[in-house]
Parts: structure tokens; C-alpha cells; sequence
């Protein structure tokens, strides 16, 4: 596809996921919500999580969380309801590739997720003065591998599950409790010996500390970013197979 047509398509995918409150709504206002909330709670002075304060702590972890719902709960009911409802078939009767329109809503949650991070950043300055990054490639590059992996296991969502109805329904189901012991919310020293354990395989842990590690000076973690890679490969793969086969 040539690039003023892939722009064109990107553009008019951007224009559709501004009319899905819900994707607005969980990558947007929610992360900001629970930043606010979290970090009033735990911003008690004098105690720390991982070395920092509360504030600091979950001003950075809640950039993931914007990654996780934009692949498990943005992505997945956007992509499927493109075959649910024909729409992708008639674009490869159009000679528009299918892989074309999922690249054009990958780049549309780049875009988003940005966004949406400037202005969780921003919000929370005057309340929670952060500091910056200590590493800001480090930061960007578990930026960018989180949400590349994230948005490859939205894709295998939409891929197994092609209704719009049953995959918003799955990405939920797995964002609040990937949510709740990934330490984005309660801090894993908190939780049960059980939950520390089953965090161990949940994706949101690593991209919450592929984001802290850098930014609190702790250096790039290498065996965050190999999960996550390897989960964005897994999970890429399968759904190509998945949508080849269909």
C-alpha cells in the first residue's frame, strides 16, 4: 500500500477509535483516576516503594497501565468487529490488505498511548512533583517494547475471539487482574506469597518495571524487555496464523 493511502488509513481509524467511549475512557481517564487515588493513598511520608515515594512510584507504574488497556481493551473489540461485521472482507475486495488495516490501528494506539501518557505526565506534576527519567532512552525503549507486546496479545484477542462483543469481554476479564498483581496497583509487598507468585507471569509486571528500573536509576533491566518481547513475538505470530487461516 503506498504511503499516502496507508496515511489515509490511518487518519480514518483515528477519527473511529475517538468514537469508542470505552477506549477513550480506559486509556485515558482511567489511568489518570487510579494514578490519583493509588498514590494518594500510599504517599505516606517517610515510607517507600523500590526506594521511591508512593507518588513517584505510581506516577511511572500508571504509564503502563495506559499500555495494558490500550492492547487488552482498546485494540481487541476495534479489530474484531472489522470481521465480525464483514468490513475487513470487503477491504481485501478493495485490494486493501488486511495487514495494512491492523498496521493503521497499531499506529492509531501508538499515537493514543502517547497522548495519553502527556497528559497523565502533565496532570500529575503539580500534585506529585516527579523526577525525570534518570534514563530516557531506557524509559523509551521499555515504552515502546511494552506497547508493541501488548498490542500483538489485543491482535491474538481479536483473533480468537472475531466478535467485538466477546473480545471486549476477554480484555477485560484479563486486565483487572493483570492489573491488580502487576504492583501497578497494590504494591507486590503487600499481597499474599500466592499473588507474588502468579505476578511472576503476568506481562503488566514487566512493563511496569521495564518503565520504573530506568526511570529511578536502577538501569535497564534486560529480562524485562525479554519477556516482553516474547510475548509480543508469541502473541504476533499466533494471531497471523489465527487470521491467515480465517
Amino acid at each position: 500500500m503506498r504511503p499516502p493511502l496507508f496515511a489515509k488509513l490511518t487518519w480514518l481509524e483515528a477519527k473511529l477509535f475517538l468514537r469508542e467511549p470505552l477506549a477513550v475512557g480506559f486509556t485515558i481517564a482511567y489511568p489518570l483516576v487510579v494514578m490519583f487515588v493509588i498514590a494518594g493513598v500510599f504517599n505516606r511520608p517517610g515510607e517507600e516503594i523500590r526506594g521511591v515515594g508512593g507518588a513517584e512510584y505510581y506516577v511511572v507504574s500508571n504509564i503502563a497501565v495506559v499500555i495494558a488497556a490500550m492492547g487488552l481493551i482498546a485494540l481487541p473489540p476495534h479489530a474484531a468487529s472489522y470481521f465480525e461485521r464483514g468490513v475487513m472482507r470487503r477491504l481485501r475486495a478493495s485490494s486493501v490488505p488486511a495487514t495494512a488495516v491492523l498496521l493503521a490501528q497499531s499506529a492509531v494506539c501508538f499515537g493514543v498511548a502517547i497522548a495519553a501518557t502527556v497528559v497523565l505526565l502533565g496532570a500529575a506534576r503539580p500534585a506529585y512533583p516527579y523526577p525525570v527519567p534518570q534514563s530516557v532512552p531506557g524509559v523509551v525503549l521499555g515504552f515502546v517494547v511494552g506497547l508493541i507486546s501488548f498490542l500483538a496479545l489485543g491482535l491474538l484477542i481479536a483473533a480468537l475471539f472475531p466478535t467485538t462483543r466477546s473480545a471486549q469481554s476477554v480484555g477485560l476479564v484479563l486486565f483487572f487482574p493483570l492489573y491488580l498483581i502487576s504492583g501497578a496497583a497494590p504494591p507486590l509487598s503487600v499481597l499474599p506469597s500466592a499473588m507474588r507468585l502468579a505476578a511472576d507471569f503476568d506481562p503488566l509486571k514487566y512493563a511496569v518495571r521495564a518503565l520504573q528500573d530506568p526511570w529511578f536509576g536502577y538501569g535497564i533491566t534486560v529480562t524485562n524487555l525479554v519477556v516482553l518481547a516474547a510475548i509480543g513475538v508469541v502473541s504476533g505470530l499466533g494471531a497471523a496464523l489465527v487470521f491467515r487461516r480465517r
